[in-house]
């Protein structure tokens, strides 16, 4: 899974299961973070008032099986939540924000940083500014047109990645960076490939004079 890294900022894949799907009042039921650039995940389900469970959406909790998975029994107390909140704070600052879906868990994640740690408004976005969005990574790197993004499964069958784990959130999250590397590898290559062309060029021309 690592790569080479293009600049100084890592490329930190997070995916997020909450309670529904508004990210406005959606409550982070799991969290997984996958430093593509090292390899380093982070997983975590943080402690959850379950009040909010009252007003959250079956949808979204049919699709991350909460109840299935039993998630609550690997829920932290507050004080690991809030370590692992400064852990994925951490990793994730000066960094590039990536996923399936990163606009949606960039304001959830807002909302959490906010809630769990002693910081201010300006501090909830720790991430680079420009977010790396796999659908249209995808869909630039396979010619697909741009009304058509791909989801997260959808990617996965067009470059060749597994999903061991769908809908669970270190499952997402390893899938995706996945998909990043299959297609960071792929453009190397095409850049090598053309590189070997360029120079096979030169030097015919050279013969040829």
């Amino acid at each position: 899974m690592t790569t080479a890294p293009a600049t100084e900022r890592h490329l930190i894949v997070v995916d997020t299961e909450t309670t529904g799907l508004d990210p406005h009042y959606a409550k982070v039921l799991e969290v997984a973070a996958v430093n593509v650039t090292t390899g380093e995940q982070l997983e975590f389900v943080p402690y959850f008032n379950r009040d909010h469970l009252i007003t959250a959406q079956p949808e979204a909790l049919a699709v991350n099986r909460y109840y299935e998975r039993r998630l609550f029994e690997h829920e932290l107390d507050v004080k690991e939540t809030t370590e692992q909140a400064e852990k994925l704070h951490g990793m994730l600052t000066g960094n590039t924000l990536a996923g399936a879906n990163p606009h949606f868990d960039a304001r959830v994640l807002r909302s959490f940083f906010r809630s769990w740690l002693p910081i201010g408004d300006d501090q909830t976005e720790p991430w680079h500014y420009r977010l790396a969005d796999l659908s249209a990574y995808t869909a630039g790197a396979l010619g697909l047109p741009p009304t058509e993004t791909p989801g997260l499964h959808r990617c996965c069958e067009l470059l060749g990645v597994t999903n061991t784990r769908p809908h669970s959130a270190l499952g997402d999250a390893l899938a995706a960076a996945d998909c990043f590397t299959v297609l960071a590898t792929a453009e190397r290559e095409r850049q090598a490939l053309a590189e070997a062309i360029r120079a096979h060029g030169a030097d015919a021309s050279e013969q040829a004079s």
